[in-house]
């Protein structure tokens, strides 16, 4: 049973109360504080399980807009390779070597152009 059920089973007692004509309340035209209080834990009830719904929705989209704004700072295959070969790296490179030290300069590079979009 999720909450609006519950708001659902609370109001339907409270109408059960209200239409018992055996009950003194009911004969008297006086207030049912128990019915009272189960329509208003009902109302309350249906209020927070919208405000829990849109928490979730808020965070979901959160969730998204982080995922969007990440994937912006991806670069591209063709980004990639064309920062490998641009001159900073090849004229290092000619020589066919290449050592941990080249591959910390590009990760760097391509971190540096990352963090530019």
């Amino acid at each position: 049973m999720n909450a609006n059920e519950l708001a659902d089973a609370m109001e339907i007692r409270a109408s059960i109360r209200r239409q018992a004509t055996s009950r003194k309340s009911v004969q008297e035209g006086a207030n049912d504080r128990l019915a009272d209080q189960l329509e208003q834990a009902a109302t309350m009830l249906r209020q927070q399980q919208a405000e829990i719904e849109a928490l979730k929705k808020e965070a979901a989209l959160q969730r998204l807009s982080d995922f969007t704004q990440e994937a912006e700072k991806t670069l591209t295959d063709e980004e990639i390779d064309k920062l490998w070969h641009s001159d900073e790296f090849y004229e290092e490179w000619t020589d066919g070597s290449i050592s941990a030290i080249h591959y910390n300069k590009f990760a760097r590079a391509i971190l540096r152009k990352a963090q530019e979009k």
